[in-house]
């Protein structure tokens, strides 16, 4: 059982960092299999990689309650193993999976609801199409990332990350091949000097399907890893209403965040295909350095719940992580700011995509100080079980602050996907100062436990 032991600002630093490598590389994985899909897609037809991306979106925003439910465990896991009650973090896992298996299919219906939409915000008929396609592919893909996502937090309540590591590994290895084979189809096979077989291309659809055989992958894996963690005695019963009270403002969290970013890319569309193409590839990569500050988020909420559950303040493992995700995202900012056009190039051989895609990143170079504040902050206050603060601030910044901004900066004053850019910036920057400053405030007393038993 993991004890809370660290008593110096230093070794905190080396308990959160040891911890947060393998969580990192492991969320760096997930989201290579995004930009491995783009990367293929964005060779074959810019109408199916706007299409996947479009479909991506809606079904990542759609499945954020799914999210926030996985989330719930990193207060309930990880209290409960500061506390020694390995019974009651079981348990909070059981209710967890259930709980997330009820919420899959209404969670599903509502991304194909939300496609009905896209022709009235004036994008393609064929985009929706391939958007469609992807939804339909990747929709068993969401129910298994999510089980995942809950296995996942359980293991790093106990300081197992190396099978999210594993697993994201033995993923992205079939994710390539799949990917390749399910998009080309036989123009894959004869890249790599091998004879057509009549494969067919399937476009957006094929990497939805890919994705989702990734998915159950992951999960497979995750759950034999958790399963070693399982009390030979009785569990304790979690109640669905603890994992609701607390996945519920999670992932409406996650919703008010995602579904900012989402509508922006949404609305990037009516701008055209280039402009959704250059919004995906620079999204991707932002996403790819924000990996780095899940990891330091994820290991500050174990470490945050660990010292609540033990009854101890959180406040310097809390405030040492925050401090750790600034410092991790500057160097992502400083690869945007040097490298903008050879990152892009990566993904896209058209040239206009390429060129508003710098200029995306050049936008992402100076809010990534502010993301990892942010998303560590955010992590923290989880982990102190304080999610609705986490809520109403995220309602605020991004839809009350960011969407509205990326209206008027994108449309009013005609500055495009850069200026829709810069709102998204603004947003991520009321977050971070918010967050820092409740935490500060929540640790100057004691914090009682997360639904205690």
């Amino acid at each position: 059982m993991t004890a809370v032991t660290i008593t110096t600002a230093r070794a905190e630093l080396r308990a959160i960092a040891k911890m947060a490598r393998p969580i990192a590389l492991a969320q760096v994985g997930l989201v290579t299999m995004g930009l491995v899909d783009t990367a293929i897609l964005g060779r074959v037809s810019s109408i199916e990689l706007a299409g996947a991306s479009v479909g991506r979106n809606i079904g990542f925003t759609a499945s954020t309650l799914s999210i926030g439910i996985a989330m719930a465990l990193e207060p309930l896991a990880a209290q409960a193993v500061g506390a020694r009650e390995p019974d009651r973090a079981w348990g909070a896992l059981i209710a967890t999976m259930r709980t997330l298996v009820a919420v899959w299919l209404p969670s599903t219906v509502a991304a194909f609801a939300a496609t009905l939409f896209l022709g009235k915000l004036g994008i393609d008929a064929e985009v929706v199409r391939a958007a469609r396609q992807f939804l339909l592919a990747q929709a068993p893909g969401q129910l298994f990332f999510s089980l995942f996502l809950a296995q996942k937090t359980f293991l790093q309540a106990h300081g197992s990350t190396r099978p999210a590591l594993v697993a994201s590994g033995a993923a992205n290895v079939l994710n390539f091949v799949l990917c390749n084979l399910l998009v080309r189809g036989d123009a894959a096979l004869r890249s790599v000097g091998l004879p057509p077989v009549g494969l067919a291309e399937l476009g957006s659809f094929g990497a939805g399907l890919a994705t989702s055989v990734a998915a159950l992958v992951l999960t497979l894996v995750l759950h034999a890893a958790a399963r070693t963690f399982k009390p030979a005695d009785a569990v304790a019963r979690v109640p669905a209403r603890a994992v609701l009270d607390l996945g519920l403002p999670a992932g409406l969290h996650m919703l008010a965040e995602v579904g900012g970013f989402a509508l922006v890319s949404v609305l990037a569309a009516k701008l055209g295909k280039t402009a959704v193409a250059a919004n995906q590839v620079a999204l991707g990569l932002a996403s790819f350095t924000f990996m780095a500050a899940l990891g330091v988020s994820g290991a500050t909420a174990v470490r945050v719940g660990h010292c609540v559950g033990a009854g101890l303040s959180p406040r310097r493992s809390g405030l040492v992580g925050i401090g750790l995700g600034a410092s991790v995202m500057m160097l992502g900012s400083l690869s945007f700011a040097l490298f903008p056009r050879p990152l892009v190039a990566l993904f896209t051989s058209d040239p206009a995509v390429i060129d508003l895609g710098v200029q995306l990143l050049r936008v992402a170079a100076i809010f990534q100080l502010f993301d990892g504040v942010q998303a560590v902050g955010a992590g923290a206050l989880r982990g102190a079980g304080d999610v609705r603060f986490v809520l109403y601030v995220g309602v605020g910044a991004y839809w009350v602050v960011g969407v509205p901004m990326a209206v008027i900066f994108g449309f009013v004053m005609g500055r495009g996907a850069v200026g829709m850019w810069w709102a998204l910036s603004i947003a991520l920057m009321t977050a971070a100062t918010a967050f820092l400053a409740r935490f500060i405030a929540l640790t100057r007393r004691p914090i009682a436990r997360a639904a205690a038993p």
